[in-house]
């Protein structure tokens, strides 16, 4: 396959083995792409492998939202709360908070939950195409994805349902019997539930990783275990990308880095507000009862989902840059809110992990051409919402660099959004 625009063979390079890089190489290597996926990790050695598996194609409310600012004080002061900011990278944080905060006026709100729908919603449809009828029904459950809250009505949930509302997403209210019918485990501090029937979660984000590995190389592509050290452009068209071991030269490169995108673009002089938010899950071993779908506790800020290995639990940000060591009691937290949320649950061995999400102020991911530099594109900052994205995004990223015209307008996703 050619590029479009130059009428030359596309020899691709796409740093990152996550979730985001790996769709982005299959359907690259599908559309007749030589491809290569550098990556230090083994694909899914990053956040892809300890995310929620949400497939939530209604997910359409940016986290940061009016009257948060409000809220910011009393998250703070709980060490183990939903959101942690460690007081050492306070100082380097600052910046993006601020910007974090400023998205939570209610006109830029709109504009993110208008891209994050666009994006969202063909999702389990390009997880079909992506990984075919018998890898999806292997990996894939469309049961649905049940929100519930405790205690006051609060201002970020009325917005939620008003969003929701806006754009026609499908949600059932559910009392307390019909609750209770469902998952008759869960808290009976559980005051508010809503059902969203089209949404879905993966069984195993690491399997699912491995079988677009597999896919990839089915298509002619190829995954090196290499470190990338630096991007330098070529004289006249191309790239040179240097590694811990190899100097290698690509007509194309895509960073599909996730939270290290940010140092392999700085010395090429792109500005990407791209922050860092540690998430944390444990997971429960043989779990005495089987959670029939996934559950996000939108009040604690954390969700339980059902998956081959046990019950997993995963949620909260820490705002800690990508050096600062993981504080394994916020794991714990985790745990430990999740067996308020199902008081009965016993099981065997729990194993923790930290990983972490590259984010943006505003929850939209970048997905673009670097301007200046021909042939270099972006693809990530999606946040919390990376693997619901990814098949999406990888087929915007293979039709923006052949050059074709993209199944969703790509101007929500542009890096000129922040300058």
């Amino acid at each position: 396959m050619v590029d479009e625009r130059t009428g030359k063979e596309a020899d691709v390079a796409v740093i990152g083995a996550g979730i985001v890089g790996l769709a982005s190489a299959v359907f690259l290597g599908r559309a007749g792409a030589r491809v290569t996926v550098l990556d230090a990790l083994p694909p899914g050695g990053g956040a892809s492998f300890g995310n929620a598996g949400l497939l939530s194609i209604d997910a359409c409310v940016p986290v940061s939202l009016p009257g948060m600012l409000r809220q910011v004080p009393r998250w703070l002061s709980d060490p183990l709360g939903p959101l942690a900011v460690d007081p050492r990278y306070v100082v380097k944080a600052l910046p993006w908070l601020l910007r974090w905060l400023r998205a939570g006026r209610m006109d830029k709100v709109i504009a993110s939950s208008n891209a994050l729908r666009a994006l969202h919603k063909p999702g389990l449809e390009q997880y079909r195409e992506l990984l075919g009828p018998s890898h999806f029904h292997d990996l894939i459950r469309t049961t649905g994805q049940v929100h519930v809250w405790e205690g006051e009505i609060a201002s970020s949930e009325r917005i939620s349902r008003d969003l929701w509302a806006r754009h026609g997403v499908v949600t059932e209210t559910l009392g307390p019997n019909e609750l209770r019918q469902l998952i008759p485990e869960i808290s009976p501090a559980v005051s508010r539930a809503v059902l969203f029937p089209n949404n879905g979660h993966t069984v195993n984000p690491q399997r699912l990783l491995d079988t677009l590995a597999m896919l990839l190389r089915e298509a002619g592509g190829r995954v090196r275990h290499e470190r990338v050290m630096k991007i330098l452009p070529q004289e006249g068209a191309g790239f040179r990308v240097l590694t811990n071991n190899g100097d290698h030269r690509f007509a194309k490169v895509v960073v599909a880095g996730g939270a290290w995108s940010k140092r392999l673009l700085a010395p090429l002089g792109v500005r990407l507000p791209l922050e860092t938010e540690r998430g944390y899950h444990a997971i429960v071993r043989n779990p005495s009862f089987s959670l029939r779908i996934p559950v996000l506790h939108k009040t604690k800020a954390f969700g339980a989902t059902p998956m081959e290995g046990g019950l997993r639990f995963a949620g909260t940000v820490e705002i800690a840059g990508l050096d600062i060591p993981m504080n394994e009691r916020r794991a714990e937290a985790v745990l430990s809110q999740g067996r308020a949320l199902f008081p009965s649950l016993r099981g065997d061995e729990v194993s923790i992990w930290m990983g972490y999400r590259p984010s943006l102020p505003d929850s939209v991911p970048v997905i673009d051409e670097v301007v200046g530099w021909r042939g270099l594109f972006i693809a990530c900052g999606h946040g919390h919402t990376g693997m619901t994205a990814g098949a999406v995004t990888g087929r915007l990223v293979s039709e923006l660099v052949l050059g074709k015209t993209t199944m969703i307008d790509c101007t929500p996703y542009r890096l000129a959004r922040f300058h």
